[in-house]
């Protein structure tokens, strides 16, 4: 079991990650509403792993995500948006993100994007 960190704006898309993370079998340390909540409790946790949306108030993902990684040089991030452009991916990549999930999704892409958490690493 790992434990989770969601950051996303929408009230529906935290509850729908959450509720497909627990019938994976992995447990939820904390729903955040914008990057500022998710960086404070990513210090508090340390999860194994944050699902991190790129628009959100108060501090994008983009820049959430810069902040943990200079933190956090382990942190395993999967950045979530429903903007399907690959220069966004790119970036988020370079930005220290393991990689981009798009919205929406099913449960079997997420299980597949997740899969290094049952191994381990």
């Amino acid at each position: 079991m790992s434990k989770i960190l969601i950051v996303d704006d929408s009230k529906l898309v935290r509850f729908s990650l959450s509720k497909l993370f627990k019938e994976l079998g992995h447990e939820i340390v904390g729903l955040a509403e914008d990057g500022l909540i998710g960086y404070d409790m990513y210090k508090e946790y340390l999860p194994d792993l944050v699902m991190l949306d790129i628009n959100m108030p108060n501090l994008s993902g983009f820049k959430t995500v810069e902040k943990i990684i200079l933190d956090y040089p382990n942190a395993k991030i999967i950045m979530v948006s429903a903007m399907d452009d690959r220069t966004i991916v790119y970036e988020c990549i370079g930005l220290g993100a393991l990689d981009y999930l798009n919205k929406p999704f099913t449960k079997e892409t997420l299980k597949e994007k997740i899969s290094f958490l049952d191994k381990g690493n």
